[in-house]
């Protein structure tokens, strides 16, 4: 009874059995990992590796991809869609958009009809160099006839006498009532100009331009009220029939624009060199300056603030043009009542315009500070698990509730993030920049920056393969904690870890430690020759505070880890 006693050393055991994803800050919480490759939200709460991806085919040199009905792509100065190519256009990157059955190219200012087949411009400018003749006629282009030319009215007319009266600032057709005794103004003249080609690829109700006519009236802008391979009929009032040999030339024009979207079976887009925003006519991406004060006109506005515009969407219904600084916000369903609104708040980063996607009603995109979500009244950051790196140059796209981001370190090295909106986790996959992403529901697709390849997230090789398509071979993955052991402030060392995990057949795991002196040791090797499940038992040195690592193989799914930490004295 008077034997020296021993006080048992305290000890505990903390199990986690959720694993958060990735957070790349100094103090993260026990279930989340300080750095990783290749994991993924897919079995959560289980920490596993993603799926296998695959390679469909090698673009030569990519310039844009899209998904329609099918994806699209742009390969050098060829537009493929569904694998096959469909025409031609300019060696440079390209945005596209879709608008019923189109598929718009831009900067070409080109289309792709998927109903028809046709491929080719929105814009059509042709130039007949003589032989025009220009006559007052009908809307149905029959000619008028016998009537008189003078600034007075004539004198003694007969019921029906047609005057053009150039007594005003502006010539006017009048035909005399005799019931009234007045010369009535018609309200609509037409004059039909003829030339050898001139309307051909032209369509009633474009809006045109025409220039080089020696009658100045019809010089300018005009809707077409009626088109043939070989004349077009526009308002205007003429003295007499004109004829010349000079050229003419008629241009039905698409302005020049930075970003595109679509919105309401109208093709919207933004100019930050003339500070403007434009629509096309409604259901016409061919048409931009028609102007009837009809509800399916065009439309163009200039906006006030300052800056380049950085990207474009719509979102729940609203166009939305953004700036670094500045959301422009498009309310109304004709041109007019459409109305801008501003927000200042964080926009899109400057070359991150790519990175606008929608994900389950969310917009995502990446800021000049971070990366936001926007649902319908200012965004919110979603990036602070990705701690202090700085990002540029984002690219991005959806598949199911996931968020994928790709993008450029200041280093220049690329990286592609996962972030799960339904769980509100990050997952690091790899290195990989991708220069374009499109998603066709099921499946997401990317271009590789550093081979051209393009890839299939679910591993789908077939539905584009060219030559080399293949199916990955086994992903390498690997996670790595935080520092384990900092929540007391007293010492204590963790005497014991055991990791639940199963690993498929073929699988291989590796575990080390570091004990605080940046040095990996590796603690636990396995692998596995069928699908089996075992407890990976690991004894640390003593130490105040370590990191595991866990690093692997193949299928593996990790269930739980649990920790024995005994407590040691303030000293």
């Amino acid at each position: 009874m008077f034997l020296p006693q021993l006080k048992a050393t305290d000890a505990e055991r903390e199990m986690i059995g959720e694993f958060r994803g990735y957070n790349h800050n100094l103090r993260i919480r026990d279930n989340e990992f300080y750095d990783m490759a290749n994991m993924s939200s897919n079995l959560y709460p289980v920490l596993s590796p993603r799926g296998r991806r695959a390679r469909a085919r090698r673009l030569t040199k990519p310039n844009g991809l899209f998904a329609h009905d099918r994806l699209c792509w742009v390969d050098g100065t060829g537009f493929y869609y569904g694998g096959e190519q469909k025409g031609t256009v300019a060696d440079s990157p390209k945005q596209m958009a879709a608008m019923g059955a189109y598929v718009l190219i831009w900067p070409d200012k080109a289309y792709y009809n998927t109903h028809t087949g046709e491929f080719g411009q929105l814009g059509c400018k042709v130039t007949v160099q003589g032989g025009v003749t220009a006559a007052l006629c009908r809307l149905d282009g029959t000619a008028y006839e016998g009537y008189t030319v003078s600034d007075t009215a004539p004198v003694a007319p007969e019921n029906g006498a047609l005057w053009v009266d150039t007594g005003g600032e502006r010539q006017t057709l009048k035909q005399y009532a005799a019931a009234s005794g007045l010369w009535i103004s018609i309200p609509t003249a037409y004059t039909k100009i003829t030339g050898t080609g001139l309307g051909a690829g032209f369509a009633e109700y474009d809006g045109v331009t025409l220039s080089g006519m020696e009658e100045e009236t019809l010089n300018g802008d005009f809707i077409l009220y009626g088109a043939g391979d070989d004349y077009v009929i526009v308002t205007a009032v003429i003295s007499r029939a004109v004829s010349q040999s000079g050229p003419v030339t008629i241009e039905r024009k698409i302005p020049d624009m930075d970003y595109i979207t679509e919105s309401e079976n109208r093709l919207w887009g933004c100019s930050s060199q003339k500070h403007e925003i434009y629509a096309c006519k409604l259901g016409d991406p061919k048409n931009w300056n028609c102007f009837m004060g009809i509800s399916t006109d065009s439309y163009a506005m200039t906006v006030g603030s300052g800056g380049d515009f950085t990207g474009a969407c719509t979102h729940l219904g609203y166009v939305l043009f953004f700036k670094e600084d500045v959301i422009h916000r498009i309310y109304g369903a004709k041109p007019a009542n459409y109305q801008l609104t501003n927000v200042e708040s964080r926009g899109v980063e400057k070359g991150s315009e790519k990175s606008l996607v929608i994900v389950n009603e969310t917009l995502y995109y990446k800021s000049a500070q971070d990366v936001c979500a926007f649902q319908s009244a200012l965004p919110a950051s979603i990036s602070y698990p990705l701690g202090q790196t700085a990002y540029h140059h984002a690219t991005a796209g959806a598949l199911g509730s996931k968020y994928y981001l790709s993008a450029k370190d200041a280093d220049g090295a690329g990286v592609l993030l996962v972030y799960d909106g339904a769980r509100g986790l990050w997952h690091k996959e790899d290195g990989i920049y991708a220069l374009w992403f499109a998603g066709t529901g099921r499946d997401l697709y990317f271009i590789n920056e550093a081979d051209g390849w393009l890839y299939s997230v679910m591993g789908d090789a077939e539905s584009y393969a060219g030559d080399g398509a293949a199916l990955e071979g086994t992903v390498s993955w690997s996670a790595e904690t935080g520092d384990i052991g900092l929540k007391s402030p007293d010492y204590q060392y963790i005497s014991k870890l055991q990791l639940r995990m199963e690993l498929d057949a073929g699988a291989a795991v590796e575990l080390a430690l570091d004990s605080g002196d940046g040095q990996w040791e590796t603690k636990f090797t396995a692998s596995a020759a069928r699908k089996r499940s075992f407890t990976a038992p690991i004894i640390p040195r003593r130490c105040d505070s370590m990191r595991l690592k866990i690093a692997g193989s193949g299928g593996c799914r990790i269930y739980s880890l649990t920790k024995t930490i005994e407590q040691g004295s303030e000293l």
